[in-house]
């Protein structure tokens, strides 16, 4: 009987924590660059970026744009980190979460959203919709999109609200990816979102996400 491995992403964000907590790479030390990385470890930049954000949001490493990135000086991090994971949010409890405040992000985007902003969350959709059929690429992607609705809402309390569910963010979505037909649903749903606020249809805008976020949540209700 086959066992499930762990993905490619999992092994390398233990190999880059197990490298930190063996102190191969010390406090304070400064790590190799993003693609030195992924060139060692034989997988895509996009993996390891989406590793380093992992070990930023659980306070392990600092990534200082322009400078780089480096481990941080509380040698504890790493294994408290560990212990953090008893502490992870259910992915239902995270979307019903996002369903109480994304469709008035939707909203007040739609309401106010200038055409840069437009243009921006069409060009995100149409890539996310390119990269959901190569790979797990786009679910950075899909966290840009959703990120760039906040923005465009200029709603701070909400925006605070989002904050608060950030380190869940991106593990939420890989989860989500494996619920059925979700790819195709998502990136329809992005499409149309999109639309609704290039037009600002404020409604519309509101009603999709409601939409987009329930269909993830009804076949973990189930």
């Amino acid at each position: 009987m086959e066992t499930n491995k762990p993905s490619v992403y999992q092994q390398t964000l233990d190999k880059l924590k197990r490298n930190i907590i063996d102190e191969i790479w010390k406090p304070g030390q400064r790590l190799p660059t993003m693609k030195q990385l992924a060139k060692e470890m034989e997988v895509s930049l996009t993996i390891i970026r989406e590793a380093m954000r992992t070990l930023e949001n659980q306070g392990i490493v600092s990534i200082e744009h322009g400078r780089g990135i480096y481990v941080r000086n509380d040698p504890n991090a790493a294994s408290s980190s560990e212990e953090k994971k008893k502490e992870k949010l259910s992915l239902l409890s995270i979307l019903r979460a996002r369903l109480l405040v994304e469709p008035e992000q939707a909203f007040y985007c739609a309401k106010q959203a200038e055409p840069s902003l437009c243009e921006k969350l069409q060009e995100l959709a149409y890539q996310l919709d390119q990269e959901m059929q190569v790979n797990d690429c786009f679910l950075t992607t899909d966290l840009k999109f959703h990120q760039l609705i906040a923005e465009g809402a200029k709603q701070p309390s909400l925006m605070i609200m989002t904050g608060s569910l950030e380190k869940y963010q991106l593990e939420s979505r890989r989860m989500t990816n494996t619920l059925p037909q979700m790819r195709t649903k998502a990136s329809l749903y992005h499409q149309l979102i999109a639309a609704a606020i290039t037009t600002h249809n404020a409604e519309e805008a509101k009603q999709l996400m409601i939409m987009h976020i329930q269909s993830m949540i009804a076949p973990l209700e189930k």
